[in-house]
């Protein structure tokens, strides 16, 4: 009698306790077609909301943890690479809980069913694309009010400006590396022809 209670009692915790579910965007990191990542918690959550926007406050106090992508379309093997990795995903057991046309972005928000606690979410542009996966619960309602807002990302906009002045300063001395190769080249073969 104990041994039948004790396996009713195990099978009643084990089908009560919910699946993990993994980030899905750590495998899409690894295909490297993103230009920012991201990995965001609740402290730096409340270091962007730098204007105390009660809606960001509201929507965002019980994420536990937010990976982003950044995914510009600059080159379409990005979009192959993306649309591929996406459909190797397991999203048909998820449902879409919001979508929208805001701002030029087609955006969608997913869950898995009856999970309130995990979310993907994807906004695309003709320039790019955001993917966002989100742990911890997200008041959904308050999504066209963040659109709008004015958030100052603070450091992390620092950060990724600080990357793109980089990036450029970079191509700035490639440029001038190969034109000075080109000059020293063509010197030499001046020089060779006299």
């Amino acid at each position: 009698m104990r041994l039948l209670i004790l396996s009713i009692l195990t099978l009643f915790v084990f089908s009560a306790c919910e699946q993990k579910i993994e980030d899905p965007l750590k495998s899409l990191q690894e295909e490297k077609i993103h230009t920012l990542n991201l990995n965001l918690y609740p402290s730096n959550l409340k270091m962007i909301n730098t204007n105390n926007d009660p809606h960001f406050a509201e929507a965002t106090k019980d994420i536990k943890k937010l990976h982003v992508l950044q995914i510009k379309w600059d080159d379409e093997s990005k979009k192959a690479d993306y649309a591929e990795w996406k459909s190797k995903q397991d999203f048909m057991k998820w449902e879409s809980i919001f979508t929208a046309r805001m701002d030029n972005a087609d955006i969608e928000i997913k869950a898995p069913e009856g999970r309130e606690d995990i979310l993907y979410a994807s906004a695309d542009t003709k320039d790019g694309l955001f993917v966002g996966f989100l742990e911890g619960k997200f008041d959904i309602s308050q999504v066209p009010a963040l659109m709008k807002a004015d958030l100052d990302l603070g450091p992390i906009g620092d950060f990724i400006q600080d990357k793109e002045k980089k990036k450029k300063q970079r191509e700035k001395w490639q440029k001038m590396r190969e034109e000075m190769d080109n000059d020293s080249t063509q010197s030499k073969s001046d020089s060779i022809q006299e």
